[in-house]
């Protein structure tokens, strides 16, 4: 709601006096007037949008049907909006175009009644309707999703990449939400540190979480400069935040990030706990991303080590990595490559099974260089372009599991 619309709110309250007469007009000015100033509270100090859940996905198996999960709004007249249990909604309309999803605020007169056999209701239930509409309506509501309908395909289904919904699959960029996901608290040694973005009008920001460990010889920081800057590149997206966790055990649920990234040198071995906990990852839809680093005097050669052992980790994953080559979703998921850019070290990069392997060394591309080979300003660029693709690749692997 703008700002001349806040400022016409007219507060009204009882003024209290011994005799005065309680009736039905001065209990609901009473009561008005408290909802009122709660209404004007939240208009004023907060943002309208979804404040958790309320997502929106394809029925299993797809028909033309989407599922919407509980969760809470605030709609721009200062309503809260709340929906306690999933909700199947299915599509009605027969024609072709773009349909959006809304829930709107509602209230229903409830029980008990007085007199109690077709009597008033006595109760008013704050409620919600959830409808479709042709264009978002006039009245106040909170977008849930749109799909760009063709009724003759007969179902509806998640977007494999969510930055780029296609045809009868599910559109959340519209959606205006005004709080970040909970993340579950665990035992790590940094805090999250959240990237602050520019938003663009009428789209919420998608945060992408990533995992950073270090196996091997190398120090604990290696590798997070230039990670922290990839994560304040792809705050510069519009629509794109990212959310970076250092040093994450790697034997405790990974199901939280999107994409974990392994670093290192020389060869590491990994216990059987930290082993299933990356292989539930992988199976949750996550991506892996490994790479040695080669920086400092006769460091190749540890990269070269990681590098196979991290061959090793893949196969026992039953992955086989194999070259990126041209029409790889890689190299074309958000900047468009003919092929994969070099890094810090020469270009190299594989994938297979969720799991990518980097011989390039974005990592100390992403800050600029080894120690005594600062590197040119396009292939610093070029590196960014690449650590972002492989970032959105890991939410769109995400969204599409």
């Amino acid at each position: 709601m703008a700002l001349e619309d806040i400022i016409k709110f007219q507060l009204k309250k009882v003024n209290p006096f011994q005799g005065l007469i309680i009736d039905a007009d001065t209990w609901r000015d009473a009561h008005n007037y408290h909802r009122d100033q709660l209404r004007l509270h939240t208009l004023a100090f907060h943002k309208t949008g979804i404040v958790a859940g309320l997502n929106v996905v394809a029925n299993n198996p797809p028909d033309l049907s989407v599922t919407v999960h509980p969760g809470m709004g605030v709609d721009p007249e200062g309503n809260i909006v709340l929906v306690s249990q999933k909700q199947r909604y299915r599509l009605q309309t027969q024609k072709a175009g773009v349909v959006y999803l809304v829930v709107q605020f509602r209230e229903v007169p409830s029980e008990p009644y007085q007199p109690p056999n077709g009597g008033q209701p006595t109760r008013i239930l704050e409620a919600y309707r959830i409808e479709e509409r042709d264009k978002l309506p006039a009245e106040p509501h909170l977008e849930l999703a749109r799909i760009d309908l063709d009724p003759a395909r007969g179902k509806i289904e998640d977007a494999r990449l969510v930055t780029a919904p296609g045809k009868n699959e599910i559109d959340l960029r519209f959606r205006q939400e005004i709080a970040a996901p909970v993340v579950e608290p665990q035992k790590v040694t940094t805090v999250i540190k959240e990237v602050p973005v520019k938003e663009t009008p009428g789209q919420p920001v998608e945060t992408i979480t990533l995992g950073h460990a270090v196996l091997g010889t190398a120090s604990r920081d290696l590798h997070v400069t230039g990670l922290k800057n990839l994560a304040r590149e792809l705050g510069r997206q519009g629509n794109l935040a990212a959310s970076l966790e250092e040093n994450i055990p790697l034997d405790k649920d990974l199901k939280r990030y999107m994409l974990v990234y392994l670093t290192g040198r020389g060869q590491f071995e990994l216990t059987a706990e930290q082993q299933a906990s990356l292989n539930r990852f992988l199976q949750s839809g996550g991506v892996i991303l490994g790479e040695g680093c080669a920086d400092g005097e006769g460091q190749a050669r540890g990269a070269r080590e990681f590098g196979l052992a991290f061959n090793q980790l893949a196969n026992q994953f039953k992955r086989k990595l194999e070259i990126v080559k041209r029409g790889h979703p890689l190299l074309s998921v958000l900047n468009v490559f003919s092929d994969v850019p070099q890094g810090a070290e020469s270009a190299m990069l594989l994938e297979g099974g969720r799991m990518i392997y980097s011989g390039s060394d974005y990592g100390c591309a992403w800050q600029g260089g080894h120690q005594d080979q600062p590197l040119s300003r396009d292939i610093i660029r070029s590196s960014f372009e690449m650590g972002t693709n492989m970032a959105v690749y890991a939410q769109m692997m995400r969204a599409g599991h």
